[in-house]
């Protein structure tokens, strides 16, 4: 299943930081996953882009992937991509390689499953130690389901 490459791939990009607000070589990289030309704009769902084109390189699957500047977006292209991703919202549960999208107009990749607290671990780009949603890199947060508009869970 792709979800476990994403995870991964995800996680490997944990400690990627701008050299300037919303920029930067390894930025302009994820930027390039989208349809917008690389600039000084938010790049959380750029990050997700980037992470799912990486994961389908060399693997069976062929659905269309996103190339969206948008996190709420996101939910617009899972819906696009018949049997091979499904949108749950309300989020009830997240699991590992689940797309991550908050109520704050946010997104990241999940790296661990919800636990039993309410909390799953996720990693995401242009946030910062504190979880801002506009940040200077690529951290690993722990968030609440509460916080959590939906999730996209990959079925191939």
């Amino acid at each position: 299943m792709i979800a476990e490459k994403i995870a991964k791939i995800a996680e490997s990009q944990i400690g990627v930081r701008e050299t300037s607000k919303n920029g930067g070589a390894p930025i302009a990289v994820y930027q390039k996953a989208t349809w917008l030309p690389v600039g000084p704009w938010p790049w959380c769902a750029a990050f997700v882009c980037y992470v799912i084109q990486k994961a389908m390189i060399g693997g069976e699957w062929t659905f269309k992937r996103p190339e969206t500047a948008g996190a709420w977006d996101l939910e617009n292209w899972c819906k696009s991509v018949d049997n091979s991703a499904k949108l749950k919202k309300p989020a009830t549960s997240v699991k590992r390689g689940d797309v991550v999208i908050y109520k704050f107009s946010h997104v990241g990749i999940a790296v661990s499953d919800l636990d039993e607290n309410g909390l799953v671990k996720v990693v995401e780009g242009n946030t910062n130690s504190d979880g801002a949603r506009e940040g200077d890199g690529v951290y690993l947060k722990h968030r609440s389901i509460s916080k959590i508009r939906s999730v996209i869970r990959f079925t191939v």
